[in-house]
């Protein structure tokens, strides 16, 4: 690494290091996109693809097939229930980069934009099982979060210096980041009777970490973690058509909630102005 390089991480830090001070008075993102939120489209992301099979079950089916099999049908059901435009960045078994992904969520206005980006996990402990909700950001929760966002990113090299000048672009749609994940983790754990592994996060609703998939996305953006494949009985449900139906009605409800909550948001701020 070169010394302009290492002087431009050190004083990204410094300033990363004030805002996060300043925001820790809270435990809710309270930055702004610049115009009101107003849902619109839906960038759906199957994790994994083509060369990248993802985690393995104990069954040998690929991380990358229930991914795409979920992601099928939440697509399905938003063009057959909503008035949302749904985009997916892979609709086949195909490799596509983490940041082809975020380019094509980028494509559509961050003001009425949300992309899920759809996994499922694994641990070398088979007992280990639930749900778990990320948002992007560079210190991450814990140790287990900062070793998974090693691993979804370990196919791609990440520049630091745009790691960290990403992360403080990304404050302006972080708070609706965090509402989407904290809906779509109460949502899915709810309706799907999961263990809640977001309970362990500092504000004990959402999880964060540096996942290269996330930090180009100028968009509100989580990613899902859907269960553990290295659970045999989450393994069994993952990979069964029954389950993947209420996954993919569980993440259209959440969906349908964060349109709500940020539309009665606009409503308020509208009202207060009001003499």
């Amino acid at each position: 690494m070169t010394v302009k390089q290492q002087s431009l991480i050190l004083a990204a830090m410094v300033l990363l290091s004030v805002l996060s001070v300043s925001a820790s008075k809270s435990t809710q993102p309270t930055s702004k996109i610049k115009s009101p939120f107003r849902l619109t489209t839906i960038v759906l992301d199957a994790g994994h693809g083509g060369r990248d099979p993802g985690n393995v079950g104990p069954g040998r089916e690929n991380e990358k097939d229930i991914n795409l099999a979920i992601t099928l049908k939440l697509a399905a059901l938003i063009r057959e229930k909503t008035a949302y435009d749904v985009h997916l960045t892979r609709s086949a078994d195909r490799w596509i980069s983490l940041t082809d992904r975020a380019h094509i969520a980028n494509q559509s206005p961050p003001s009425q934009t949300l992309f899920i980006s759809i996994h499922c996990n694994s641990h070398s402990n088979s007992h280990v099982h639930g749900l778990e909700s990320y948002i992007f950001n560079l210190q991450a929760t814990d140790k287990s979060a900062a070793e998974l966002a090693k691993w979804e990113n370990d196919e791609e090299v990440v520049n630091p210096v745009d790691f960290i000048i990403n992360n403080l672009y990304k404050r302006s749609v972080e708070k609706y980041s965090w509402e989407a994940a904290r809906i779509v983790q109460s949502v899915l754990v709810s309706h799907l009777g999961s263990r809640n592994r977001n309970r362990n996060a500092p504000d004990k609703m959402v999880r964060r970490a540096p996942f290269r998939v996330l930090v180009n996305a100028k968009v509100p953006s989580l990613l899902v973690e859907l269960g553990y494949l290295s659970n045999k009985s989450e393994y069994k449900k993952l990979s069964s058509a029954t389950y993947q139906d209420k996954v993919a009605n569980a993440l259209l409800m959440s969906i349908q909630r964060f349109d709500q909550a940020t539309r009665e948001s606009l409503t308020n701020r509208i009202e207060a102005r009001l003499p």
